[in-house]
């Protein structure tokens, strides 16, 4: 009877034992993954528009040469409210106050103190363009460093998802016909990362002369498509 039962729970630890083995080799066995790449690139107008205009004074101190500048700005935004933009569309980018030297005959000779003042101008309305930098230019301002086509922040989020669910779809789309073309199917899901997520202002002019500026702005100048692009990088299980 003793050895009946001995028999008994022998038989027993092993089959837990068995069941424990094949668990585990179960569990432990890993798949066989694919590591694919999703792109996505979607265009879209620009709803805003960034304009940068420049106050530069060069004088003996660096008092007058704030001030000159102070009042030349003063004047800049004087006008611009004149052309109904708001106090919400302007901010200041850069200001700076610098010895300016003259290295000539090898000496360095001080000529002057430079103020520079950068105003960023950003608007939704199109038809401001030419009025911001002519009245700039008119009440003193003496270049205009760029104007940039520009996705508003709301714009940018919705491009983004979307363009980050194209690139998903993509990845999808690739990893499912290379699972065909080995004759296997596509599993779940191991990891998923956004590798990358970028869109560029496009730049419409670039100059130092606000005079040739505004000769170029004789046209209209209408919004500019600009690209939102989306990567992704997704890791399925093939089965």
């Amino acid at each position: 009877m003793k050895n009946n039962n001995l028999i008994i729970i022998l038989v027993v630890i092993i089959l837990v034992l068995a069941g424990a083995f094949v668990f585990y080799n179960k569990q432990g066995k890993e798949k066989t993954t694919i590591n694919v790449n999703g792109q996505a690139s979607i265009e879209s107008l620009a709803d805003e528009v960034s304009i940068y205009i420049g106050i530069d004074t060069l004088k003996d101190t660096a008092d007058a040469s704030k001030n000159a500048n102070s009042e030349i700005s003063d004047k800049v935004l004087f006008a611009l409210y004149k052309e109904g933009v708001t106090k919400d569309e302007i901010e200041t980018a850069s200001y700076n106050i610098y010895p300016e030297y003259d290295y000539s005959n090898g000496k360095q000779e001080i000529k002057g103190y430079r103020t520079t003042n950068v105003l960023k101008i950003k608007t939704k309305d199109f038809s401001k363009i030419g009025k911001i930098v002519d009245a700039s230019v008119d009440a003193g301002a003496n270049n205009v460093q760029s104007i940039n086509f520009e996705l508003s922040q709301d714009k940018q989020n919705q491009l983004k998802t979307q363009a980050i669910s194209k690139a998903s779809e993509d990845a999808k789309l690739k990893a499912q016909a290379t699972a065909e073309g080995l004759n296997a199917k596509l599993g779940k899901v191991k990891s998923v990362t956004v590798q990358d997520y970028n869109y560029y202002p496009l730049p419409y002019y670039t100059a130092e002369s606000g005079v040739a500026l505004k000769q170029a702005l004789a046209t209209e100048i209408m919004p500019k498509k600009l690209e939102v692009n989306a990567m992704v990088n997704v890791v399925f299980e093939l089965s």
